[in-house]
């Protein structure tokens, strides 16, 4: 059985783990991002971001979709696009691959 500490105890770590959890700012962003794989070949890595700096350093090391349909790591990024905001790739092959993705 639960004694008086125990419960204060725990009732007090819930109520420090909330307000930690309250304080984190959260990502809100969606960012595609153009990367090349460790094989080189080029992919897109999709991720949550606050900024496209942390989206950028974000997606080094993601799982990407490559040009084939394969599954690489990324290796590096050569640009992010935020969603719903009208930026376009500006490898222009690369954005027309990106655009049929979604069809």
């Amino acid at each position: 059985m639960l004694n008086i500490k125990s419960i204060l105890l725990v009732t007090a770590s819930l109520l420090v783990s909330a307000g930690a959890h309250a304080e984190r700012e959260w990502p809100d962003r969606v960012f595609d991002c153009q990367v090349v794989t460790i094989k080189g070949a080029q992919g897109l890595v999709s991720l949550q971001s606050l900024s496209p700096e942390d989206a950028r350093k974000g997606a080094v090391g993601k799982t990407a979709v490559t040009l084939l349909g394969n599954q690489g790591s990324a290796a590096r990024v050569i640009q992010c696009v935020e969603k719903g905001q009208g930026n376009k790739f500006t490898d222009s092959s690369f954005q027309a691959w990106f655009e049929k993705l979604d069809q």
